[in-house]
């Protein structure tokens, strides 16, 4: 690395490009190609090149992320030429051409230098074997050395051979002249004297804020002083121990400064890695919900978030790191597309579901069989709420269309009803008068004829219709009443009254010896009246569910007549009990 490299090492790094756009990134390229000056920018241009691939990757990643979160098939995917990647490519092509063409030309002056060099060595060495005059051999040993120093840089593989013919001629020249002690002393001290100054400028780094810059200097200040000659003994191990040790703590600092860089980059090696985990965590916790994927996509975002606002990791890790964390977040993204696939593949299942429901519902809003419409729409409420849920895009409309054709239904039903109140009123008349005729009619000794006679009160009783509500128990009990008391009156049972020939049946079976067929009847009625007891049981808890229903009260009274009914069957057949254990 040679010294403008370092140098922009220092006051350069990727973090100084990261916030550029990849615009941003061909443009500062562009520029130093526009300047044609391509010496010493070796490093800023490999930092620019890094940045600008890893924006170019993390482009074509979101493009891939993209095609495959809308429903492309990755392997499908094609990518798209990137005009500012072409651009790219074209400056840093020229970038490389200028450079070859530097490293040509600084090629070709090294080897010219060293040719130079070689031949001052030369002339060096015809002055070791020259018989001249001591002046002038030693002005023109000078005037070499002033003429070796001006010389530039030469390739690095023969710099340390030059040096070590350069000292050899120079102790040769030293010890064929044999320069008077005086002299000697003076060019000691001369030397001293420079060395001194070094020795003071190389202190003076210390104070220097730039480190690379510092480096630079103290690798001058070092091939100076191999340049220049020996200083008196007594002096040199002290000006070489305070050389020595300025020097050392340059590059102390220098090491400080790099570890403390590569201590940075550990850090963030070591939080990205507590990223990976976080990430690992949160993708082995099972999510159900829609909310709860939401969430956790938020999470997954913040996590990115954190990346991005960490430095890079050591160099050997870098990518490593990144491909496991961006593993976790490709993942997530995966798992939650198949999630979110297959909501909609089950809310498409009950969109279809519900408007079936729906279908039929609109089929029965017509029906004037009330009871049986009304069973059957109850039923379809049940089914409705049954299915899951719908698409938002659709949950609105069909539940509207459902409601609807419910309500037009059930609001009908109602208006037909409410119409039968004003005849209601007159029924309850009608009714109270049978009560009385039923209590003052004249009953004879026939049993069979007074069977009929309550029968016809009993078929006049229906015919009549219905009554208020309110007054319905009351006086539906004051019917029974009366009907019970005169039944009771002229010894007519419930069995007699429902199933008058079912006296004689019995009879027949208790004549018979085979018992098997009493047995039989027996277990059936019994089995007939425990349904009947768990349908009232049914009925009675239904009617709980209708109290907040907009027709609750038609509802209850169809289930009450459903009730009486039954009730009054268990009785017959309690009749029958007691008629077949006689």
């Amino acid at each position: 690395m040679d010294e403008l490299e370092e140098e922009e090492e220092e006051n350069l790094s990727e973090e100084s490009f990261e916030e550029h756009t990849p615009e941003m990134l061909v443009s500062e390229l562009e520029g130093i190609v526009a300047a044609d000056k391509v010496v010493n920018t070796k490093t800023k241009v490999g930092y620019i090149r890094i940045v600008f691939g890893k924006k170019m990757t993390q482009l074509k990643q979101e493009a891939i992320d993209a095609f495959v979160q809308a429903g492309g098939i990755l392997e499908e995917y094609k990518p798209e030429p990137i005009d500012i990647e072409n651009q790219f490519n074209r400056a840093f092509s020229q970038y490389k051409k200028l450079s070859r063409n530097l490293r040509d030309h600084q090629e070709v002056i090294m080897i010219d230098n060293l040719k130079k060099k070689n031949e001052l060595l030369e002339e060096i060495r015809e002055l070791v074997n020259s018989d001249e005059t001591l002046k002038d051999t030693y002005d023109k040993f000078n005037e070499i050395q002033t003429r070796w120093k001006a010389v530039g840089m030469v390739p690095k593989t023969e710099i340390q051979n030059l040096w070590n013919n350069y000292h050899f001629l120079v102790e040769k020249f030293f010890d064929k002249v044999k320069i008077n002690k005086e002299l000697r002393d003076l060019d000691l001290k001369k030397n001293l004297e420079s060395k001194i100054a070094l020795c003071e400028k190389v202190e003076e780094l210390l104070l220097e804020g730039s480190i690379t810059k510092s480096f630079k200097l103290l690798q001058e200040y070092h091939n100076e002083w191999k340049v220049i000659g020996p200083v008196p003994s007594s002096n040199n191990d002290e000006i070489w121990e305070r050389f020595k040790t300025a020097s050392d703590k340059i590059n102390d600092r220098r090491k400080n400064h790099y570890d403390e860089l590569q201590g940075k980059l550990e850090e963030n090696y070591v939080a990205k890695q507590a990223l990976c985990v976080k990430a690992e965590e949160m993708l082995a916790e099972p999510l159900d919900k829609t909310k709860d994927w939401t969430k956790r996509n938020e999470e997954f975002d913040e996590l990115m978030k954190v990346w991005k606002s960490l430095g890079p990791a050591p160099r050997k890790v870098n990518d490593e790191i990144w491909t496991q964390f961006k593993g976790y977040i490709n993942q997530f993204y995966e798992q939650k597309k198949a999630h979110f696939s297959k909501i909609k593949s089950e809310q498409q299942e009950n969109y279809h579901l519900k408007l079936d429901l729906v279908k039929q519902a609109q089929a029965l809003k017509d029906n004037t069989d009330w009871n049986s419409a009304t069973k059957a729409l109850l039923n379809l409420q049940q089914e409705w709420k049954k299915v899951g849920a719908v698409s938002r895009k659709h949950s609105d409309e069909i539940w509207k269309q459902f409601r609807t054709a419910n309500d037009h239904f059930f609001e009908a039903k109602a208006k037909h009803f409410k119409g039968q109140v004003e005849s209601e009123e007159v029924n309850l008349t009608n009714k109270l008068a049978l009560i009385e005729e039923i209590k003052t009619a004249a009953y004879s000794n026939d049993k069979k004829a007074n069977l009929e006679l309550i029968k016809q009160f009993q078929r006049r009783w229906s015919e009549i219709g219905n009554v208020p509500k309110k007054d319905m128990d009351k006086l539906y009990k004051s019917y029974r009443s009366v009907v019970d008391e005169q039944l009771n009156k002229l010894d007519i049972t419930s069995l007699d009254f429902r199933n008058p020939g079912y006296k004689e049946r019995v009879d027949d079976l208790k004549r018979n010896e085979d018992t098997s067929d009493l047995g039989k009847e027996r277990t059936s009625i019994q089995k007939s009246m425990d349904k009947l007891k768990e349908d009232v049981r049914l009925w009675e808890n239904n009617m709980g569910f209708f109290r907040n229903s907009k027709n609750a009260e038609v509802l209850k009274l169809e289930f009450e007549k459903k009730i009486s009914v039954a009730k009054a069957d268990i009785l017959v057949l309690r009749e029958k009990l007691r008629m077949l254990d006689k």
